[in-house]
């Protein structure tokens, strides 16, 4: 993974003045919260968070994914975006993901059509409150949700441009994506302290 730049991590600038911005993990929080101790303890709790983290899907999304909407030869993930009805995007899955997701289907002996999790949105909300609570997260960002928007800090930082976000996230309206552009513009600190002046 690309070195991220040092906001990504301490978030000062962000914590002080994002009251009405998405809440979001560090990558420092998210391998935190990941752990082979939480994979050995919990794996049903690490997969569920490995899945929100790698995707970026609402938890109403990741529910309703089936198996037959992965494909693991073709690294990529189908998903019904549930707000735009009848719309599907395409994820691509990084190759450290594609194992693990094999693992998982096999482990859980998971058909074509079965759905990757069979729980509810509550049961997936309380694993998630676990495994932060098992990083020592215990605010109000230890929900589904914030691994989306972790995901799209995360990929913004990586380079990826705002429309193929937009795409990956499912959002109709860009304004809802670049709303992440202000969480990395409050954070501009390191930035400015890595330009040559």
């Amino acid at each position: 993974m690309a070195h991220l730049p040092s906001i990504y991590n301490n978030r000062s600038l962000s914590r002080t003045f994002s009251k009405n911005l998405p809440k979001y993990f560090t990558f420092d929080e998210v391998k935190q919260i990941l752990t082979e101790n939480l994979r050995e303890k919990n794996y049903k709790a690490y997969f569920l968070c490995l899945f929100l983290w790698n995707t970026g899907a609402r938890i109403s999304e990741a529910l309703s994914v089936k198996v037959s909407d992965i494909d693991l030869l073709g690294k990529a993930l189908q998903i019904t975006t549930l707000k735009r009805q009848g719309h599907l995007r395409v994820i691509p899955l990084h190759n450290s993901f594609i194992g693990e997701i094999a693992l998982w289907i096999n482990q859980n002996e998971l058909k074509r059509n079965s759905r990757v999790f069979a729980f509810t949105r509550q049961t997936g909300r309380n694993l998630v409150r676990s495994a932060c609570s098992h990083a020592g997260i215990n605010d109000e960002r230890a929900h589904p949700h914030t691994f989306r928007h972790s995901f799209a800090i995360n990929c913004l930082l990586q380079g990826v441009p705002i429309t193929v976000l937009q795409e990956w996230l499912g959002h109709r309206d860009i304004n809802k994506t670049l709303i992440y552009t202000k969480i990395l513009a409050q954070d501009s600190r390191s930035f400015l302290e890595n330009m040559k002046m």
